[in-house]
């Protein structure tokens, strides 16, 4: 790679002017350098992945040193397998868990399995519906199988605080964890061959899987599905055949080693300057690196089939999730300063995560370079773009032709790869894979600029050290116009403004500055075409459409909401249904000390002036203590007519099919009068 970025900036260096200034040169030539050896990462990744699936895949891998065991060797040790959840769509997330609890049950091994829903959910709506969920969930589970549902009071330290809360708890009765995230699929099999790789090699601290695709409805999800389906086998391999036992974590999908990651892997708040103070966002990488530097292997494993996650529905939700993982991956610089031992795959995995988001703010710096000294010269052409003889055969010829190759033969190769493992069929014949791949390619072109100008802004937030929030993604698409337009109204103001003053200024360079700026410009009607769904037929086709798997079909397309019975919402079905409330009290955390008069005056709040005048975090201190549960439920029941909540009753009342009684509601206790007579 170090050959072929030499011999790129020596044929760029041949295309700049000679009368361009040398400290401008200097700077050309040295981003041109960096984003030559980026694009050759790729590609290089992709080469080793063909060539390790041409000779039989990686013999050095887990997966071909381990085979599959007997029945008598098929035990499973105590496993613990965790998702975390942050306001997540609940019956679309919790749905996924139950088909991989379903799909587990076949296996007979799910008594040593047991799964736990972690809630860091602040709305009541949500956690209100996480648990009633997770509670019909448990009435359908078979013998032995075990379904918890936790949710923490002080959201602490976002993910890994979360996952380090359950650690602390419960980690020591387990041997291994397999982490999910709110939309993975796991089928049983990748389960099961997960622990039985774990118990194989004691050596392996984290074992990852290479998450497929699935599940995509709109015409984003189904570019991002087809691609990770068409390119991901190719670069899966690759990494796997590079990295060995010294891969990276991708922070889900994966299993690991309970003990050493508890003792080894625990992360400190940063205590640098802005950007590098607080908690550490993408802990993944970072625990990847602890978990080496103890002396612990970490393997990617593309061999084991049966790993899925979504994709985020529009344009926006990806780029809102970028933002995020923008910050962390920046956060990286101060740990690649401070973190002492840790190998050099780690140090590399974490500076390619932290060069692929400075990249944008380089190739957008090229870009303004290579303008300024076209205008040194007398010919309008972009160093190194098109600056050729007649013949063709230049240094500029030379030089878009193997950037070319670069950028698009990963594409080949994998199209090839399928072609000669007579895998196209599952893609709907060549032709068709061959008609997608041109198809993904030229979207992946027209996003491009619009990625790098909103990476280069989430980079520049990011070192502001402006902070960004920590929420559920949206899962389930339709972006309207108006909301694309709002979010991509500073970067269309940007390109207007940028066109208008090339125009002014350098109008020669207008057909070279066109092809980044033109996609910028139809960003907000481009980002609303690609939230909606694709209507009839297979767009951009991928196996999963024609062979379904078991854990997908079990998922099914399950609904993004669920209201309770009666039209209530979750917060008003917990205070007027006897059943809920009776449940509640028995899981709900005890009332203690100094809290009950800040509660008898929220309860009194409440039903007085109804629930629109209370914030989330007021509305859920009611929902966690028993006894003040208990006095809104009474109060509610017994409102008078100018109560908001009649409305309420009156529209349960109305949904109660034929004769069927309003349900009674509980009698007040003597301890609940008590209570309520000491609070106020």
């Amino acid at each position: 790679m170090a050959a072929q970025t030499l011999a790129g900036v020596y044929l760029f260096a041949q295309t700049v002017p000679e009368q361009a200034n040398g400290g401008t040169t200097a700077t050309l030539l040295a981003v041109f350098g960096l984003l030559f050896a980026w694009i050759g990462v790729g590609f290089w990744t992709a080469v080793f992945g063909f060539f390790a699936l041409r000779f039989g895949g990686d013999p050095w891998s887990l997966s071909s040193r381990v085979g599959q065991p007997t029945p008598e060797e098929a035990t499973v040790a105590p496993t613990a397998v965790v998702m975390p959840v942050c306001n997540e769509p609940v019956q679309r997330t919790l749905g996924g868990l139950k088909a991989i609890i379903r799909d587990l049950e076949r296996t007979g091994q799910q008594e040593s399995v047991d799964f736990y829903v972690l809630s860091d959910s602040r709305d009541p709506e949500i956690w209100l519906e996480e648990q009633a969920t997770c509670d019909r969930i448990r009435t359908e589970l078979a013998p032995g199988q075990q379904l918890f549902y936790r949710r923490r009071n002080i959201n602490l330290n976002y993910k890994s605080g979360n996952i380090a809360d359950f650690l602390r708890r419960w980690g020591r009765r387990y041997r291994y964890m397999v982490v999910l995230d709110a939309d993975s699929l796991l089928s049983a099999h990748c389960i099961t061959r997960l622990i039985q790789l774990m118990e194989a090699r004691p050596e392996a601290g984290i074992i990852q899987t290479t998450p497929r695709l699935a599940r995509a409805e709109t015409r984003f999800a189904r570019l991002q599905q087809f691609a990770n389906r068409c390119y991901g086998r190719l670069y899966g391999s690759g990494l796997a055949a590079i990295q060995l036992g010294e891969a990276t974590y991708w922070g889900h999908n994966a299993i690991i080693r309970v003990a050493p990651f508890m003792t080894h892997c625990g992360l400190r708040k940063l205590r640098g300057p802005g950007l590098f103070r607080g908690p550490v966002l993408s802990h993944d990488f970072i625990e990847a690196a602890l978990m080496g530097r103890a002396g612990y292997e970490v393997w990617l494993e593309p061999a084991i089939a049966g790993s899925f996650e979504e994709s985020p529905p529009t344009l926006e939700d990806d780029l809102i999730r970028d933002r995020r993982w923008c910050r962390g991956n920046l956060q990286h610089l101060w740990l690649l300063a401070t973190l002492g031992k840790i190998r050099l795959a780690h140090r590399m995995a974490l500076a390619t995560g932290i060069f692929s988001y400075l990249a944008s703010p380089l190739w957008l710096v090229f870009l303004g370079l290579s303008g300024y000294v076209a205008l040194a010269d007398s010919t309008p052409a972009l160093p190194g773009v098109m600056a050729t003889t007649d013949t063709g055969s230049g240094p500029g010829f030379l030089l878009v032709l193997v950037t070319s190759v670069l950028l698009f033969g990963p594409r080949l190769l994998a199209i090839t790869d399928h072609a000669l493992a007579k895998r196209t069929s599952r893609f709907g014949g060549l032709l068709r894979l061959s008609g997608n791949t041109l198809m993904e390619t030229l979207a992946a072109l027209a996003l491009a600029p619009i990625r790098m100008l909103i990476h280069t802004f989430h980079v520049g937030g990011a070192l502001s050290n402006l902070r960004v929030g920590w929420q559920g993604q949206n899962r389930s698409g339709g972006a309207k116009p108006g909301l694309s337009l709002r979010h991509f109204a500073l970067l269309l103001a940007s390109a207007v403004a940028a066109l208008s003053l090339i125009q002014w200024h350098a109008p020669s360079l207008t057909p070279w500055a066109l092809p980044v700026l033109a996609p910028v410009l139809f960003s907000p009607a481009l980002a609303w075409w690609l939230s909606r769904k694709p209507g009839e037929g297979q767009w951009l086709a991928v196996p999963e459409d024609y062979r379904t798997t078991r854990v997908i079909d079990l998922a099914g397309p399950a609904p993004m909401g669920h209201r309770t019975p009666g039209g209530l919402d979750w917060f008003e079905q917990m205070v007027l249904s006897p059943v809920s409330a009776r449940d509640h009290r028995r899981s709900a955390s005890p009332l203690r000390g100094k809290k009950a008069r800040a509660l008898a005056s929220l309860v009194d709040r409440c039903a007085t002036e109804g629930k629109q005048g209370l914030t989330h975090r007021e509305l859920s201190l009611i929902c966690k203590h028993p006894e003040a549960l208990a006095a809104l439920h009474w109060r509610v029941w017994h409102a008078s007519h100018e109560s908001p909540w009649r409305e309420t009753l009156t529209r349960m009342a109305q949904s109660v099919e034929g004769d069927s009684p309003i349900p009674a509601p509980l009698p007040r206790r003597q301890e609940q009068i008590a209570w309520v007579e000491v609070a106020s």
